[in-house]
């Protein structure tokens, strides 16, 4: 799917508090992904930054640990309370660790991250774009693309390939991916959440594991086939030929 820029996402920015959009908003955005992956049930936190990436001098100066914190807990990037977030995280019984350690620099704003409670330990691999964009580059070790302008349905399960068919006919849709790996999952993304009754009858499929939904996180969400008039100022004048169209000023 092509993917343009947004007035809303990309270029206005998130309505933060400081000090950095692209670690402060992102970390926390990042870490509200990390927080539906566990359905809100987090003990024990691992996150890691990789010593020649920038997050590993800045990570806690420049708000990513503040972000992060207040991500895990469910706030917004507005959030009043994110100044004492690591405060907060105690009092929520959530322990962190951060470890400064060699994961493979692929990007300097690369987050790597483990959660666990006494069922399960996830993982969710992500970087920080920029302006508060993220994009989600790994769930449990599976190469996956991310940016939090969808609704996520994840379906964990053994067989993949006999439960696809089914939801094409079943689901309404942008796009289907399977992830498969070690854990492997079914990817759905969407403009909902699915509706109560297919949920409850994906669980009970066979092979069917569990199923894990993720909000979205961007004010403005993605979809299928989206068309614009022009996203350079050249198709833009392009696009004005022969509609005599003017700029409007500052108060227009």
């Amino acid at each position: 799917m092509s993917t343009y820029p947004s007035i809303f996402n990309d270029v206005i920015g998130p309505v933060m508090r400081g000090p950095s959009s692209s670690h402060c908003a992102a970390s926390l955005r990042i870490a509200r992904l990390c927080r539906d992956l566990m359905e809100g049930n987090i003990k024990d936190i691992l996150i890691e930054f990789d010593p020649n990436g920038s997050l590993a001098t800045t990570h806690k100066s420049q708000g990513s640990d503040m972000g992060l914190f207040g991500g895990f807990l469910g706030w917004e990037a507005f959030d009043e309370r994110l100044p004492e977030s690591d405060k907060h995280m105690v009092t929520a019984g959530i322990n962190v660790t951060i470890h400064i350690t060699d994961i493979g620099n692929s990007h300097p704003n690369l987050y790597k991250i483990t959660l666990s409670n006494n069922k399960e330990t996830r993982k969710l691999t992500a970087i920080s774009t920029g302006g508060g964009m993220i994009e989600v580059t790994a769930i449990d070790d599976n190469p996956v693309s991310m940016a939090g302008d969808y609704f996520e349905t994840l379906i964990y399960c053994e067989k993949p390939a006999a439960i696809v068919p089914f939801l094409e006919a079943s689901v309404i849709y942008d796009e289907i991916a399977v992830h498969q790996g070690a854990v492997s999952f079914i990817a759905i993304k969407s403009q909902a959440f699915l509706d109560a009754a297919l949920y409850k009858e994906l669980q009970q499929m066979e092979g069917v594991l569990f199923i894990k939904q993720l909000n979205p996180v961007l004010p403005v969400m993605a979809r299928k086939n989206l068309q614009v008039p022009f996203i350079t100022c050249q198709e833009m004048l392009e696009y004005n030929k022969d509609k005599n169209k003017t700029s409007l000023g500052a108060g227009g």
